[in-house]
């Protein structure tokens, strides 16, 4: 099987795809692609439910309920799509980072004489932890058959990989990548990245392998704050016994070696700043900071709590799953808008903190328009995070009180500190007289139950940021069921898949299983948060329909 080696351009290309691409031509891209494969998709979707009543109607005639298409979905414009918002920054934006612990592939050229590898012709020795790929060092001729297809690569070379943490670019058969070349990418990341890889090229306890599920060091995710300079990391590993696959005699066991390990890497990852590092950018890169003569982001900056992770399992852990706190503060701290946020380890939190601002002032804004008494409006936050939407709307005014539920119990136990750290703490003599209360579960349990114990006088505003996998259809149901809430304004990372789903079951007309008058589409602006990529947030507005838009699509015809 022959090798490969990536190049920093190919690693652009896998990770940051739209990077050769001006910012403009990117914004213009993703404007297409919501329109084409968003909004026009739900409009499909609503007429496809049309065609499958009349359909239903056509077998009973006797019995049948007329429906026309509405007033809305009839327009040759149904949903019109707003050009994109575009990212505050489009370089070094991310503030969250994940990076796959495995071998990074590299090439070195052989001496013809003595069948040494030498790197580049120098006496620079291989690293101790450094194996080799498929043939033998003095194996020229197979060596050379393994490098053919890389044109303009040394012929006598030999690929070797050393353990190493990075992203998996072109699979894992092709090793892990250095992020140092990605324009997403912070500083600070980097500098993190060369101390993870130092500790790992002199550990004797190897990196994960997802094949054989051997190996102990999984992933490093990195959370971290310009604003407030905190910076958390959280090792992913398997039990120092070894992992599901370990070895029945015994020869993968790190447990004699694992705790003087987890000490030694703390005490490089906080021995100081951390490190500016060298970056790989491609030649035409614009340095914004250096433009406007700022010092580079992420200067300054220390690690402040780390956490270890063990988990046994075959893919990645849930939210809730336990970490042991090993360094330095519980959560850390983030500053976005009027208000400061905790986030814990398994708390979900925008990857693009200036971007989350765009996004959140959106969302209040589409709230502020329809709420003509905000004081006694109250918000439902659907899968509510660490709260930050939801507060961010108490704390601009738009909204009086904040209900909150998300399946995460580490996010909502970070939303009711946020609550209280930002001037909203819970009334402990009773919920009804708190301004904020935030429930751990799963919005399709609790939604129905949440909605009854609301007084019918109280004006309803909804807000849903589900995770990719869009909204549960119970929590559609609800939603549509509960009439109260004539605006719902859906915030969603994946607005060419589920968004698309619910939206057409949001705007659909009734039947048994989803009953209660539809919504219709009135507005839907896109956000960029992740420049350089083909991602795009959308925050579409759902409004009820009018009885009288309703009534006059919907009429009862016997024979």
């Amino acid at each position: 099987m022959d090798e490969r080696i990536l190049t920093a351009e190919e690693v652009r290309d896998a990770i940051t795809p739209l990077w050769k691409m001006t910012y403009e031509e990117q914004l213009t891209m993703k404007w297409r692609e919501m329109v084409k494969k968003c909004a026009m998709k739900i409009v499909k979707e609503v007429k496809d439910k049309f065609r499958t009543l009349e359909k239903e109607a056509r077998r009973n005639p006797a019995n049948r309920n007329m429906v026309k298409l509405y007033d809305w979905v009839a327009t040759k414009r149904a949903i019109e799509v707003e050009k994109p918002v575009p990212s505050p920054k489009i370089y070094k934006y991310r503030n969250k980072c994940e990076f796959t612990c495995g071998y990074h592939h590299y090439r070195e050229e052989i001496n013809p004489e003595d069948g040494n590898v030498d790197a580049a012709g120098d006496d620079v020795k291989t690293e101790a932890n450094a194996i080799e790929v498929e043939y033998e060092p003095n194996n020229i001729e197979s060596a050379d058959k393994a490098n053919s297809n890389n044109k303009g690569e040394a012929q006598n070379t030999i690929i070797l990989k050393k353990p190493a943490a990075g992203f998996l670019a072109g699979g894992w058969q092709g090793g892990v990548h250095p992020p140092h070349c990605l324009q997403n990418m912070p500083d600070w990341s980097c500098g993190l990245a060369d101390i993870i890889n130092e500790f790992h090229s002199t550990s004797p306890i190897p990196p994960y392998d997802s094949k054989v599920h051997r190996g102990i060091w999984r992933t490093f995710t990195i959370r971290c704050s310009l604003r407030t300079k905190e910076c958390m990391v959280i090792v992913l590993h398997a039990p120092a016994s070894g992992g599901v696959g370990a070895k029945e005699d015994g020869s993968d066991d790190y447990s004699n070696v694992f705790d003087d390990e987890k000490e030694r890497l703390i005490n490089m990852l906080t021995k100081g700043m951390i490190p500016m590092p060298k970056r790989n950018f491609p030649e035409n890169h614009v340095y914004d900071e250096e433009e406007e003569g700022k010092e580079p982001d992420g200067v300054g900056i220390r690690v402040t709590s780390i956490f270890f992770q063990e988990y046994e399992g075959l893919s990645h852990p849930s939210p809730e799953h336990p970490v042991q706190h090993a360094f330095g503060k519980r959560s850390l701290e983030e500053a976005l808008g009027q208000c400061s946020f905790q986030i814990s380890p398994g708390a979900f939190f925008q990857t693009n903190t200036e971007g989350a601002e765009k996004l959140y002032s959106i969302v209040v804004d589409r709230i502020k328009e329809v709420t003509d008494d905000p004081e006694k409006t109250l918000m439902f936050d659907v899968c509510c995070g660490t709260g930050t939407i939801g507060l961010t709307c108490l704390k601009e005014k738009v909204v009086g009180r904040l209900v909150g539920v998300d399946i995460s119990e580490p996010a909502i136990t970070d939303a009711k500190v946020n609550a209280e750290k930002n001037g909203y703490a819970p009334d402990k003599s009773s919920d009804k007289k708190s301004t904020t209360r935030f429930v751990a579960s799963r919005a399709e349990n609790v939604l129905a139950d949440e909605m009854k114990i609301i007084s019918k006088s109280t004006p309803i505003v909804a807000v849903v940021d589900p995770a990719r996998d869009g909204l549960h259809g119970t929590v559609v149901k609800t939603l549509r069921m509960n009439e109260k809430i004539q605006r719902l304004v859906y915030v969603s990372c994946n607005p060419t898949g589920t968004l698309v789903r619910d939206g057409g079951m949001l705007c659909a007309p009734p039947t048994k299983r989803y009953p209660g008058r539809p919504f219709k589409v009135t507005m839907a602006q896109p956000v960029d948060m992740f420049p350089l990529t083909s991602h795009c947030e959308m925050v579409m507005t759902f409004d009820r329909l009018s009885d009288e838009e309703y009534n006059k699509c919907h009429s009862k015809k016997a024979g």
